[in-house]
């Protein structure tokens, strides 16, 4: 899916694309702070690709699914599991509920 690009929620600096797409059961939104991909002396679509790699759990909590992005994304050692984190991380996870 293609999601426009723009700037860093919260800086303030140039515009950006709204956009609407449904969030169907099953899927889940995943947000999060560039704490937890950026790394010093790394391009920042290595860390993107690292993210976008991972396999997590398509069902069951959400607590569990945001623990193994943490744990491999923000773990200490060496890609691919992860790196210390060099900056605050912000991470939050939605999935809508069928009613």
């Amino acid at each position: 899916m293609h999601v426009p690009t723009g700037p860093p929620l919260g800086t303030g600096l140039g515009s950006y694309e709204q956009t609407t797409r449904p969030l169907l059961p099953g899927q889940t939104l995943l947000l999060y702070t560039d704490g937890l991909v950026e790394r010093r002396g790394e391009d920042i679509d290595a860390s993107l690709a690292r993210l976008a790699a991972l396999r997590l759990p398509a069902t069951g909590d959400l607590d569990d699914l945001l623990d193994a992005v943490l744990h491999a994304l923000a773990a200490s050692g060496p890609p691919p599991h992860g790196t210390t984190a060099e900056d605050d991380i912000a991470l939050l996870a939605a999935r809508p509920k069928p009613r």
